[in-house]
């Protein structure tokens, strides 16, 4: 039973208001602002899943627009963006074309021909666009970077959104809402615009944000919802070794030893091998890095940390490799070790490296 206090309460608040926010900014939060959000619990537990799921939606999406707010807000009074915002002047909105494979786009023509190509907009960058000093503004979505740059005009496609709830430009179904807003954006073609391009990358946010309204809509819990909720049976072993599957092939994290035999272990205790031997030696881990790589193993819920060039990736790598080397032991379908294990990383040279396992 969780109790909550009177703050605890209007925190909550704050964050199933957070359940109705679109993706993207409406336009007038970004002139006025909006509810701060619900700060992340340190202490103590969620109330629901609901509570943290809009919680940190609201807190991840405020992180992407509140920079972009004020650098709006610094441009309204005259004053030079921030270092990492870019203010493009004397911007045209020429014609429209056809998404892929639905939707409307807008070819926007920047003021010179290496404009768009000295910024540092791709596909999913997110634009901000306005004809009146920025008493109002647009928000508009980049995408066919390449057929943009072939023209070598200075063009730009866009898929300008609705008021912070437009479907994405190359979103099937995106045809009719865009039209309407095709229509609404002809009147105002002849008009020339400030576009500001923010520093971050919206293309980095919008699927984090997208799963997370997605996971407030499934009413089939969150994976590791104890621990992420409650911080309950953190040090508890993963489910498939509480069931029995104790004794791994560890055969990936002893790379410097022959790899004919198989290597078992019982990943819950001390690291010797299962038939008598002694401890494993023969590894291309240091002391920590095989400290951080039994903790993995032998834990429900993990967390290793250190500076670049210590070797997280690494540690990350062979335990992945040992997963996939005792999914027999994991997987429902344990005769086929059909079942997948989902690897993520914010930066893509991890990601690449879990991908090669």
């Amino acid at each position: 039973v969780v109790s909550l206090s009177a703050a605890a309460a209007a925190a909550s608040d704050s964050a199933a208001r957070g359940a109705a926010l679109p993706l993207l900014p409406r336009t007038e939060e970004l002139r006025w602002g909006g509810a701060d959000p619900p700060p992340n619990r340190t202490v103590g537990s969620y109330a629901s899943r609901e509570e943290y799921i809009r919680t940190h939606f609201s807190l991840l999406r405020e992180d992407f627009v509140r920079p972009l707010r004020d650098a709006i807000g610094t441009v309204r009074r005259g004053e030079a963006p921030p270092r990492e915002v870019r203010l493009h002047k004397g911007v045209r909105i020429e014609g429209t074309h056809i998404g892929e494979p639905g939707g409307v786009l807008h070819r926007l023509v920047l003021p010179t021909a290496g404009a768009a190509e000295e910024s540092g907009l791709i596909n999913g960058s997110l634009v901000a666009l306005s004809s009146d000093g920025w008493e109002s503004c647009r928000c508009a979505v980049v995408a066919k970077r390449e057929a943009a740059r072939q023209r070598n005009d200075g063009s730009l496609f866009v898929a300008f959104q609705r008021d912070g709830a437009g479907a994405d430009a190359n979103s099937l179904g995106a045809a009719v809402e865009d039209a309407a807003y095709a229509c609404e954006l002809a009147v105002a073609s002849n008009a020339v615009y400030e576009m500001l391009e923010p520093g971050a990358y919206w293309g980095a946010y919008r699927p984090v944000l997208a799963a997370l309204q997605a996971a407030a809509a499934d009413t089939s819990g969150l994976p590791l919802e104890s621990v992420l909720l409650r911080a309950e049976a953190c040090d508890a072993p993963p489910d498939f070794v509480s069931r029995g599957a104790r004794n791994f092939d560890v055969r990936p994290i002893f790379n410097e030893t022959p790899q004919e035999e198989g290597m078992l272990v019982d990943v819950c205790c001390p690291w010797e091998r299962a038939s008598g031997g002694g401890e494993l030696a023969g590894t291309s881990l240091d002391e920590f890095q095989l400290r951080a790589t039994k903790a993995l193993l032998s834990h429900r819920f993990g967390l290793v940390q250190g500076p670049p060039g210590t070797g997280k990736t690494f540690v990350g790598l062979m335990v992945v490799r040992t997963l996939l080397r005792n999914a027999a032991l994991w997987s429902e379908e344990a005769a086929e070790a059909r079942r997948a294990a989902l690897a993520a990383a914010e930066a893509a040279p991890a990601g690449d490296e879990a991908a090669a396992a």
